[in-house]
């Protein structure tokens, strides 16, 4: 605050800075979430600066031991390290099954449409089977080798084989 600064540019900068302070506050609320059966507890952190309330009304993180984690100044712990413990594997345990079940209904998805193309597959791969043998029989037949073929089966077997072509029509 030099008093060479124009009172205009001070004031603007004063207001300004307690702007930025004020988001600074109202973007940083440190909690503590504690989730039970029923409920979940958002436990605030106890800061000095955030309000004028009294520091004992206030709860607050322990820095002295993981036994009394969650405490009010005027308050036993709320919770022991077994019981905090406990609720933690519960919540883990339920984590983990809703992730296995979550991920047992995106890989049953994954499968069934899998399974879809597969079959589609199979089915595109039959018809083009087909029509191969088809487009491969016209060839032979036009060019004479079935024709060939059938007038040299005949003569080692020394018999005629009847020419079913002109019975289409029935």
């Amino acid at each position: 605050e030099a008093s060479s600064i124009n009172p205009i540019i001070e004031a603007f900068l004063k207001h300004e800075v307690d702007r930025y302070q004020r988001n600074k506050k109202s973007r940083y609320n440190p909690t503590i979430e504690v989730e039970t059966k029923s409920h979940c507890i958002v436990i605030p952190v106890s800061n000095s600066e955030k309000s004028g309330l009294e520091e004992e009304t206030k709860f607050r993180i322990s820095d002295s031991s993981f036994n009394s984690l969650l405490y009010n100044t005027n308050i036993a712990p709320l919770y022991s390290e077994e019981e905090v413990n406990a609720r933690i594997k519960e919540a883990t345990d339920n984590l983990c099954q809703e992730f296995i079940k979550s991920t047992e209904e995106t890989l049953k998805t994954i499968k069934q449409q899998k399974d879809i193309e597969y079959n589609q597959i199979k089915i595109d791969m039959n018809n083009r089977a087909k029509n191969l043998f088809e487009i491969t029989l016209k060839k032979y037949i036009r060019d004479g080798t079935i024709f060939n073929l059938i007038h040299a089966l005949e003569e080692k077997d020394g018999r005629l084989y009847p020419d079913i072509s002109r019975f289409k029509g029935l």
